[in-house]
């Protein structure tokens, strides 16, 4: 740690924030974590640093103290949206539906155009079970993100699924178009237009959007949730050998879980 004490003697807190940003940026989480703290010994009160070092903590399963330096952070600036959000998503991830929706709400409230608290908001409430509000959020948040951008292809697959739980198949559908348009290269929107396919009964083209989701890397469902959704669609196909295929896919596969 010599390294951070000499910086910490060349330069000030916020340029050991700015250094810890873009580490966090890399990916540099262990630098980041000495940077951003160095930085908050300087200046304890330095909301953008309290909120980089809640995100940290959050990665690194500290939820507690992601809490503490959120709380910490809107109680020196009260109109920071960052931290109510962050909050707000702390909150959610934690399954703590009801504390997420105040400061989701107050977030909204301070950036009106951001898209994220609405989005966050629509998916608490319908973990809720409230539907009329979450139908509300949701298309809040896809009025909110006109570009295509994986962010605009997150929420639309999250909105096309929910419509799917609703009965509600072809808009479902419709909105997983959009969000392969929005972005082609998004596992998670191929996949969720695959079940939407085939909640319509269209086995063929939702098992080809269930073999493009098995090309793709990016976040989103694991290899064994859509061997298994490919495993069933070859069944309903009568193509046994290929279900079999994917079902011994599937039994191999690590299981993950997906939010």
């Amino acid at each position: 740690m010599i390294w951070l004490v000499a910086l910490q003697l060349t330069i000030g807190p916020a340029q050991l924030y700015e250094k810890a940003k873009h580490d966090f940026a890399q990916q540099k989480f262990s630098e980041s974590v000495s940077e951003v703290d160095a930085a908050l010994q300087e200046d304890p009160n330095m909301v953008p640093a309290l909120i980089l070092k809640a995100r940290l903590a959050t990665f690194a399963h500290r939820p507690d103290v992601a809490k503490g330096c959120l709380i910490t952070a809107i109680t020196v600036d009260p109109t920071s949206e960052e931290a109510h959000f962050y909050l707000g998503l702390l909150y959610y991830t934690q399954n703590d539906f009801m504390l997420a929706i105040s400061p989701l709400q107050t977030a909204q409230k301070l950036s009106p155009k951001n898209p994220l608290p609405a989005f966050y908001l629509a998916m608490t409430q319908e973990a809720r079970g409230d539907e009329s509000k979450a139908l509300e959020l949701y298309q809040q948040a896809e009025n909110l993100s006109p570009e295509k951008s994986p962010q605009t292809a997150e929420i639309l697959v999250a909105y096309g699924r929910f419509l799917l739980s609703l009965g509600r198949t072809e808009d479902g559908i419709e909105k997983g178009l959009r969000a392969i348009e929005a972005d082609p290269k998004s596992r998670d929107a191929h996949y969720g237009l695959a079940k939407g396919l085939d909640h319509k009964g269209d086995f063929k083209n939702a098992a080809l959007e269930g073999e493009r989701a098995l090309t793709l890397t990016e976040f989103g469902p694991s290899d064994a949730q859509i061997h298994f959704l490919l495993a069933n669609l070859y069944r309903k196909l009568n193509q046994p050998d290929l279900a079999k295929a994917h079902l011994e896919k599937f039994q191999a596969a690590p299981k993950t879980t997906q939010k």
